[in-house]
């Protein structure tokens, strides 16, 4: 589980994204001056920032030797990387925004700048300030008084080593409004701040300080590139790749397959222009290797090690080792890789005494207290197979808090998402003790990685006018945890989820050997989109054409299993979806670049089926986000629909959140059931009085 204030991938779902305004408009007024860049700031990537210096010579330093020894890796981050598909928008109330941008923790930088493309629009005029800060530390700082602008900004930062392994960003967009007494409306909503998903973090960082496997895993780009010998690979290779690239998808990276040879390379992405988005990489540009030999590292079974490309460091693994490094580089042990060369002989994940319980700090999580003014988000995020097991998945989600209190008499707000649903929420009382929410999660919720969001709500008010508001802290308590409960299996994607949790197998035909380049990133990413761990589970080869037996839960891709009872007729080009027994649900021809994934059988045989419809497999760029459904359509985007052809009313979601009986307003009629207790055991007690009367008189 990952914190929004810690990790690139949680820190977006905590910025709380705005619809853009529309295009940027020409600039009114000049664009932002930025900070004067040191010396070198503008130094090519390749070129190291450190001139030459002989270490012979007199009043050469041993840090300056140190210095030349560097090999210093480039490395752009865009916004686009992170995740920012969209602008990021600054207005009331949200004018204060943290961005967190990933480097190598504890290490060097060099040369690094933040280019932000930004623009503004002012409808509402006022005293406008523009800050931007790194680190906490003010950068630049600009009035505004233009109706429209320029807000770009080149940001000089400095090569000081971050042990969090992130450089934040801070964006103060705020405008001050002349107000004839002290309540009068001081809101500006049509001052807008728009930052561009083109925005880049450039730095380079001293490859040579890298000393271990965990400070490596922690430095890897947001693309990495796995290296494998050739396009034509054993059944051992392309098993350890598959198993590392779920574990890349899962620490919120997009890893690319590379060979050695140069055979099967796949063209580098294209813009709808027809340019290259990214040069192609090269064997000199691997991040992780693949075999028993690379970068003049040699690797024995079962080991990890730290090797070196052309002054890179890169991760090498052996052939077989690909569950244990999967099980290495996971939230709880990555940290315990602490060495060169490493042979991991088990790692597992360990097992809560109360397995009805999970703690979100045993997920990950960190307790956290920020300040609030008006709204603040407080972003986890966790895979359903950390938890998942032996049948159970969470039921409810117990959320304790804790708020300070304010000048305004309205009480904050407290409400708690899991992806974007809505599960709980209550009016706080602000004293500064432990207060709970106890909120049960729907199954239609969970997905295969899962996004938690508490987000608190303030009234912008002050004690009658006579105070301006300011923030006050809140805080997410580390008793915070999550209730497991048994769910009924069932034959959708959400089932087959928990089922993976403990194992599974995964299924590809043996021509997938022969065009690893072509099928390893298909393969990964469906096996991160349906849950199957990297780290338990087994890998079977099947040969062409066959129909292998398969016993508990399977992802198979472009194999179909023995009993398999389609539901989509496996045609080349043609998508036909079985309905009544005169007339088909869906019958289309002509497709390309789209992908079926179907769940089929029941109970602990359930598993999940994979074709590519059309003559080419679509290249699934972005995350697929699986729930409920048994039949995901697939194309190059991602996820086009998902559908449960078993229930398309949605029956099952109905009888779920079916209300209780008081939930229906039927309240009223608990005392009556309790004057009629107690009416009926005065009636049981008069009875037995009588009847002992009786017995002694006799």
């Amino acid at each position: 589980m990952k914190i929004a204030r810690v990790l690139p991938a949680a820190a977006l779902a905590a910025l709380c994204l705005l619809p853009g305004w529309g295009e940027a408009q020409q600039p009114t007024q000049p664009p932002l001056r930025p900070v004067q860049q040191p010396a070198g700031a503008n130094v090519p990537p390749q070129t190291s920032v450190f001139r030459p210096v002989d270490p012979s010579q007199p009043g050469a330093s041993p840090a300056a030797a140190q210095a030349n020894a560097g090999v210093w890796v480039p490395r752009t981050v865009s916004f686009a990387d992170l995740g920012f598909t969209e602008p990021v928008v600054l207005g009331y109330p949200d004018t204060i925004k943290e961005i967190y941008l990933p480097v190598p923790p504890g290490i060097n930088l060099s040369g690094a700048t933040l280019q932000l493309d930004a623009s503004y629009v002012r409808a509402d005029g006022g005293r406008t300030t523009l800050v931007y800060a790194i680190d906490g530390a003010p950068a630049i700082a600009n009035g505004i008084t233009a109706d429209r602008g320029d807000a770009s900004a080149s940001i000089p930062v400095d090569g000081k080593p971050r042990p969090s392994g992130f450089v934040r960003l801070n964006v103060d967009w705020r405008t001050a409004v002349a107000r004839e007494n002290t309540c009068a409306d001081a809101r500006t909503p049509g001052n807008i701040l728009r930052i561009e998903p083109t925005s880049r973090f450039v730095f380079r960082y001293d490859g040579s300080a890298i000393h271990d496997l965990s400070t490596a895993w922690g430095s890897l780009p947001t693309t990495p590139t796995i290296l494998i010998p050739s396009n034509r690979v054993e059944p051992q290779v392309y098993d350890t790749a598959w198993r590392v690239g779920v574990a890349l998808e899962r620490a919120g990276k997009r890893p690319r397959i590379i060979t050695g040879d140069g055979s099967g390379t796949p063209p580098p992405p294209t813009t709808p222009g027809g340019v290259q988005a990214t040069p192609a990489p090269t064997p000199a540009d691997a991040d992780i290797v693949i075999g028993a030999s690379a970068g003049g590292q040699q690797v024995a079974s079962k080991q990890i090690a730290l090797g070196n490309v052309g002054g890179r460091p890169i991760i090498v693994v052996a052939p077989d080792a690909g569950a244990e490094a999967a099980g290495l580089f996971t939230q709880i042990w990555q940290q315990a890789a602490d060495g060169t060369k490493l042979t991991i002989n088990a790692v597992d994940t360990p097992k809560n005494s109360d397995s009805n319980a999970v703690s979100l700090q045993y997920l990950g999580a960190k307790p956290s207290s920020f300040d609030v003014l008006a709204h603040a988000d407080w972003t986890a995020t966790f895979d359903i197979g950390s938890v998942a097991a032996d049948g159970k998945a969470p039921g409810t989600l117990v959320m304790d808090v804790a708020a300070s209190p304010s000048a305004a008499r309205t009480p904050p707000v407290v409400s708690v998402f899991m992806n974007d649903v809505l599960l709980g929420a209550k009016e706080m009382e602000a004293t500064g003790k432990r207060e709970r929410i106890v909120a049960p999660v729907p199954r239609y919720a969970l997905q295969t990685r899962n996004v938690i969001r508490v987000s608190f709500v303030r009234q912008l008010a002050s004690d009658r006018c006579r105070e301006t508001p300011e923030p006050y802290p809140v805080s997410v308590l580390p008793s915070s945890h999550m209730l497991l409960d048994k769910i009924d299996p069932s034959s959708d994607f959400t089932g087959l989820m928990s089922k993976f949790a403990s194992g599974g197998t995964l299924l590809v035909p043996q021509a997938h050997m022969g065009d690893a380049t072509g099928t390893l990133p298909r393969v990964i990413r469906l096996a991160a989109s349906t849950g199957l761990s990297p780290s338990k589970a087994k890998f079977q080869t099947v040969a062409d054409g066959a129909h292998p037996k398969v016993d508990g839960p399977y992802l198979a891709v472009d194999v179909i299993p023995d009993g398999y009872a389609e539901g989509v007729k496996p045609e080349q080009d043609r998508l036909y979806l079985a309905g009544t027994k005169d007339r088909p649900l869906l019958d289309v021809r002509g497709l390309n670049r789209v992908g079926i994934l179907e769940v089929n059988g029941k109970g602990n045989d359930i598993g999940a089926v994979y074709r590519t419809l059309g003559p080419q497999a679509p290249s699934m760029e972005k995350p697929i986000q699986l729930s409920s459904g048994n039949l995901a359509i697939m194309g190059n985007n991602g996820l086009r629909t998902e559908v449960n052809t078993r229930d398309p009313s949605g029956q099952g979601i109905m009888k779920e959140a079916q209300p209780g009986l008081f939930e229906r307003g039927y309240w009223w009629l608990l005392p009556i059931v309790l004057v009629a207790l107690f009416v009926g055991l005065l009636v049981f007690a008069s009875r037995m009085r009588r009847r002992k009367a009786i017995a002694g008189d006799r």
